[in-house]
């Protein structure tokens, strides 16, 4: 009896583990299998660390963690829908999703990411065509206030121009901002560096997916072959991949620049 006792873990440090991979998550396939891989080992403590994942994403104020927390979700359906994996882990993703959708895309932040997960997941047959269907009108909607929202800042950056347009002539000189600690520009290394780490994760990820186009089961003949006959096609999906990598990248700096505008403001 005393044996059994000494093998179980710790609930709160199972949690407090948990936690810690999910807020370390990065674009590596390895670190979100590995958290997975943690869940299935716990699964006696299945809706505990479902929590965790949820209380991440409603609490977490970092937009590039939420965005990793949802490609792992797929990695995480992934593992547990194999044999000896963990079915209620899968039920609950599926139970919760339109909660999980709202936290990583708020404020239409994500959507892009949500879209594909949702799109992966769909093809898993972890959600339904209805289910998928009221995601994607609600991301139309997040995309469309996120697009008035930008370009209502965009209306006001070209009106305080012409502000100091006409004060320019009148011959005064526009009173300089202060500069507020540690920013360069209206942006602080903070900022930069989440700007910076969503642009490289995002590429490490696009890179891993162009790989599993290409992947084959086989020899290096087969492979050879692929590449052989598909290789004409490859210019056009090549372009597809770069344009969307350009307009997440934009998308984010704009969320960014109009973000730090309220701040200022």
């Amino acid at each position: 009896m005393s044996s059994q006792f000494a093998n179980m873990a710790d609930p709160f440090e199972v949690r407090m583990r948990f936690t810690n991979l999910l807020t370390h998550l990065s674009a590596s396939a390895t670190a979100s299998i590995k958290t997975a891989h943690y869940a299935l080992k716990h699964r006696d403590m299945d809706e505990d660390l479902h929590s965790c994942i949820i209380e991440n994403l409603e609490r977490g104020n970092n937009m590039n963690n939420r965005a990793n927390i949802m490609y792992f979700l797929e990695h995480h359906a992934d593992v547990n829908m194999k044999e000896g994996g963990h079915e209620a882990y899968v039920e609950m993703i599926r139970r919760d999703i339109q909660r999980i959708v709202e936290a990583v895309a708020q404020s239409g932040a994500n959507v892009k990411v949500v879209r594909r997960v949702v799109t992966g997941l769909g093809d898993k047959g972890v959600l339904n065509a209805e289910v998928m269907t009221g995601i994607e009108t609600g991301l139309k909607e997040k995309e469309e206030n996120m697009g008035r929202l930008l370009g209502e800042d965009d209306g006001k950056a070209e009106g305080d121009k012409g502000t100091l347009d006409a004060g320019a002539e009148e011959g005064h000189r526009p009173t300089p901002r202060t500069a507020h600690s540690g920013k360069t520009n209206g942006v602080s290394k903070m900022d930069k560096r989440a700007i910076e780490q969503r642009i490289e994760e995002d590429r490490e990820r696009n890179k891993r997916l162009r790989e599993s186009v290409w992947a084959v089961s086989g020899d290096d003949d087969q492979e050879l072959d692929r590449m052989w006959e598909e290789g004409s096609e490859v210019g056009e999906d090549e372009h597809i991949i770069a344009d969307e990598e350009a307009d997440e990248r934009l998308e984010f700096v704009r969320y960014y620049r109009s973000t730090l505008k309220t701040w200022g403001s």
